[in-house]
């Protein structure tokens, strides 16, 4: 019984690690200031939230400037696809979450 509950705590913990928009907030500032605390399997699941993160914000930033320096057709498709960009951001993070708690983990002590 203890060993599942530790289990579902550190399925959360990767959960908030992978959640969309706040998730690369929370790698950085753990892995910038709290990276001796980390066990590999949260290092790991950081870096996937960073990269991510940073995919979708730079692709949704450059995507949402061009949209408003544009003409109208190309401003409707740009933003167009930053929509489609966005949903498929949250749908990773989401998808990932779903497959992190369908697994059992597995700690190598």
């Amino acid at each position: 019984m203890p060993q599942d509950r530790q289990q579902n705590l550190d399925k959360f913990q990767l959960s908030l690690y992978l959640m969309p928009l706040l998730g690369p907030i929370w790698s950085l500032i753990n892995l910038r200031y709290f990276s001796q605390n980390l066990d590999q399997e949260q290092k790991k699941t950081s870096r996937v939230s960073l990269r991510l993160g940073m995919a979708w914000i730079i692709a949704y930033s450059t995507l949402s400037l061009g949209g408003n320096i544009t003409s109208d057709l190309l401003s409707f498709r740009l933003l167009y696809f930053n929509g489609i960009i966005t949903t498929t951001y949250f749908l990773i993070c989401l998808i990932l979450i779903s497959r992190l708690w369908s697994k059992n983990l597995s700690k190598h002590n």
